[in-house]
């Protein structure tokens, strides 16, 4: 998500029309930049270059094949258990807005008949893998969490690669029954799995997992109180790597970035503190100008980097876990449940302001904005809502960015 990055979006934009090298130097690319980071995470060993890192490595997987794609909230620990890598859709397609390589995969997407009315995030995807850039994954898994769209559009990529599609079911209100709905569920998923690969599923891996899940969270637990006095120097994007590391990489890279937060003991600053709503732009852009780590206002924390917060681990009973995990996601569910947890981040953090980031196309972060708006009005807490596209470039007005921002920025100040 920079200048370098753009710069190699604009070397590949030359093998567009030639698949198999476009994948052999993108794979070069990642494998590079994977060093770099890897080197900067073990040196510096710090929560944000082990969550670069992992974010990175997630997406590098998607070009070396043996891979499941998956939406940003399938419960992930089950494909780790079977080995295989797990790739996020929209991961794909942030990827190459940092590029800014997602205007060729958006045209595809739509010379194939697909509406513009369809987030940006799934038409990149849906122009990615009909352009043949990444070996086709072993299968499509999705949960009907958040969007709408994900389901239609995971049958496109089984239908695309001729895989199978997974889905979970996530009931959107806790009833006596979801849980033990939501474990069979799991079990028919792992029993329809091991068919279509021929290959046993590991539940001793599936509770590795949880048991290094459980350490990493029970420390970021331990560290949020800490972290809502003194936040942790971001830059904006990555929060965006924050939330897809704890969402998708694997749990021991979670493990070393939590463990980093152990000794932090940086002295409080008297910086401006926002808590940002829903995503931001992939691309570089002028969000990224104004809330870096040596700004006078920062980006305090991001909704989705916390909401697991209120999941207990319990490796003990891993089908279980799993399953009160995705139905006490605050996301999930009647408007009321993300407004109180969006609200208890905006009190614990003593954030000064709150912005909304509401991305095209998206009914969730659209659709319930002007109750999220007044419930900070009542709090007393300074709200600002701002339209963009989180993957197309081409969709966003910098200028009107940055005026309203800084207007907003001036009033808290």
């Amino acid at each position: 998500m920079s200048e370098k990055s753009v710069a190699f979006g604009r070397f590949l934009k030359k093998f567009l029309d030639k698949p198999l090298l476009f994948k052999r130097f993108l794979n070069l690319g990642l494998s590079a930049e994977l060093a770099r980071r890897k080197m900067a995470a073990i040196t510096r060993n710090d929560f944000t270059s082990w969550m670069d890192f992992a974010a990175l490595k997630a997406v590098q997987k998607a070009v070396c094949g043996d891979t499941a794609w998956v939406n940003l909230f399938f419960p992930v620990e089950i494909i780790h258990a079977f080995r295989l890598n797990c790739v996020s859709a929209e991961g794909l397609s942030g990827m190459f807005a940092s590029m800014l390589l997602e205007d060729t995969a958006i045209t595809k997407a739509e010379s194939l008949g697909i509406s513009r009315n369809l987030c940006t995030f799934h038409r990149t995807g849906i122009g990615i893998s009909y352009s043949g850039f990444f070996p086709g994954p072993s299968f499509v898994a999705t949960t009907n969490i958040l969007c709408d769209g994900n389901i239609p559009v995971f049958t496109t990529y089984s239908k695309l690669y001729s895989v199978p599609l997974y889905v979970i079911d996530v009931p959107r209100n806790n009833h006596l029954g979801s849980e033990e709905y939501l474990v069979r569920q799991m079990e028919d998923l792992i029993f329809n799995i091991e068919n279509h690969l021929g290959r046993k599923f590991v539940y001793s891996e599936l509770v590795k997992q949880l048991e290094i899940e459980k350490e990493a969270l029970d420390i970021m637990r331990e560290a949020y109180h800490k972290l809502c006095i003194r936040p942790l120097p971001m830059e904006l994007y990555q929060h965006v790597n924050a939330l897809y590391s704890f969402h998708i990489a694997p749990k021991h890279y979670i493990l070393k970035a939590a463990k980093s937060l152990i000794k932090y003991d940086k002295p409080p600053e008297n910086n401006k503190k926002i808590l940002w709503l829903h995503l931001a732009p992939y691309y570089d852009n002028e969000l990224y100008k104004i809330f870096c780590r040596t700004s006078k206002t920062i980006v305090a924390t991001s909704e989705f980097e916390w909401d697991w917060l209120y999941w207990q681990v319990d490796p003990v009973h891993p089908f279980q876990s799993l399953a009160k995990k995705l139905m006490l996601n605050p996301e999930i569910g009647p408007v009321e449940k993300r407004i109180d947890f969006v609200s208890k981040l905006a009190l614990d953090f003593k954030v000064d302001g709150v912005i909304h980031f509401n991305h095209w196309g998206c009914k969730q972060s659209w659709g319930s904005i002007h109750l999220i708006k007044e419930n900070f009005e009542k709090l007393g807490i300074p709200f600002l809502a701002i339209d963009g596209d989180c993957v197309d470039h081409s969709n966003q007005s910098s200028a009107q960015f940055k005026t309203r921002i800084e207007a907003f920025l001036e009033m808290i100040e």
